[in-house]
């Protein structure tokens, strides 16, 4: 398996109980179960009460195909290869606290590939397979369709909904929508903390006639704020060559350059940006180990700004016991970042979203049963937010299949360390700078 998240904790300064002790927490949602104390990593026992796990209604004994599409080959297979670990650590768990059996049926969309994606949906589809775990907002929206036809239950972790594919039928993102979702609170932390920047300049990826879709909705943002949008350049996913695009941002002379490209591609960016000799701050909207290797001392004080998972601060008992487990299984030289925390947790709201099936007399076999069981009520627990003693909690918009609420984070890459500078919600609401 390749190396997502290298972590050197000597240079960190961080040992590995720090990590799953936790030092402090981040921005809280409202809890659910009170749990253990503030230090204390909590067992399965511990997390089966805390997720209110009826066996009546547990599903033991039973046994489900889950479908995952992620980036197996292409410029993301650091994550895919990475990622179809950690729904089999979960759906592991979820059978020692009394649950079914899942089996995780692992297809390629070779990194954005939307034919990949929609021939993984039909095969998927043709063996009837009632529920998937996906990534890149669904291969670009290509697999949308066969989503709805063949009735796939659905959680995007790592790719959210995006703006474009917002509402589709059994499609749900479990995650905040970049950039869309973090421009509010990026916004008020320019204006706090750069108050003279006026001229925004950005790269994106080129997602072809879902470009305006997306840039529509951001620049609004911009205008509302009294900011000038200079370059708007596209680059293709997976690109290792900014230098056309580079050009273009700095004869606009930006005063802040956001680099909306995600995977290791922030790396090259980064790189190649430290040529150019500009001074402009630039944010992302995702961060790496991998992207900081690539990039190196390039990579030094780039802001990010998006629903990052702290290891190294774990908001709750539930984020405890998952970066124990993780470091269990992986080693001490990956630190979970947020699409293992994602592919986690979702595989715990689709067991959620069995168990309610369960207790109706349902089939949760049904893909519409699970996504009415959603719909029922859309609320579930969450490695994020939360507090010492209580978990988080994930909310769904029943109109956008987005989360609700999300907590956000922005943070600056110093000497080698993320540090949280900011903390706020979808739309930047309760923004406060980290004291």
């Amino acid at each position: 398996m390749q190396e997502p998240n290298k972590l050197n904790n000597v240079r960190n300064g961080l040992t590995r109980r720090d990590m799953i002790a936790g030092i402090g927490s981040t921005a809280a949602l409202a809890g659910s179960v009170p749990l253990l104390g503030a230090d204390a990593t909590p067992s399965l026992d511990d997390i089966a009460k805390m997720l209110n796990v009826d066996p009546k209604y547990a599903g033991k004994g039973m046994t489900f195909d889950v479908g995952a599409v992620y980036p197996i080959t292409g410029a993301g297979n650091v994550y895919g290869t990475h990622l179809s670990d950690i729904p089999n650590m979960a759906f592991a768990h979820i059978e020692a606290m009394g649950g079914p059996k899942f089996s995780l049926v692992l297809k390629d969309n070779k990194s954005g590939d939307p034919q990949a994606g929609v021939q993984a949906v039909r095969d998927l589809g043709f063996a009837k397979v009632p529920m998937m775990l996906s990534s890149y907002a669904a291969d670009l929206g290509a697999m949308l369709t066969g989503i709805k036809l063949y009735k796939i239950f659905s959680l995007d972790g790592s790719g959210g909904t995006a703006i474009f594919a917002g509402g589709k039928p059994y499609f749900w993102g479990t995650i905040a929508t970049t950039p869309n979702d973090a421009l509010p609170g990026m916004i008020e932390f320019v204006h706090k903390t750069m108050p003279d920047a006026v001229t925004i300049s950005f790269v994106g990826w080129d997602l072809g006639p879902l470009n305006e879709i997306v840039a529509k909705d951001a620049i609004k943002y911009f205008k509302h704020a009294n900011m000038v949008l200079g370059a708007s350049e596209r680059s293709k996913i997976g690109s290792t060559d900014y230098s056309e695009s580079l050009v273009k941002i700095k004869a606009s002379d930006p005063d802040v350059v956001l680099c909306i490209v995600y995977s290791q591609d922030v790396g090259y960016f980064m790189k190649q940006y430290a040529l150019t000799g500009m001074k402009a701050p630039v944010i992302a909207f995702t961060h790496s180990e991998a992207a900081a290797q690539i990039a190196g001392p390039a990579y030094e004080g780039l802001y990010f700004i998006f629903d990052y998972f702290d290891a190294v601060r774990p908001p709750n008992p539930w984020s405890r016991f998952f970066i124990s487990e993780f470091y269990k299984k992986e080693g001490d030289k990956y630190a979970p970042d947020y699409y293992s925390a994602n592919a986690y947790e979702d595989c715990f709201t689709l067991w959620d979203c069995v168990r309610r099936v369960l207790k109706k007399g349902g089939n949760p076999h049904d893909g519409s049963q699970l996504d009415a069981a959603l719909r029922d009520n859309p609320v579930f627990p969450s490695l994020y937010g939360g507090d010492d003693t209580t978990v988080g909690t994930i909310s769904f918009d029943l109109k956008t299949h987005s989360v609700k609420h999300r907590p956000m984070t922005v943070a600056q890459y110093k000497g080698g360390k993320v540090v949280p500078l900011a903390h706020f919600d979808i739309g930047g609401g309760n923004f406060r700078l980290v004291s």
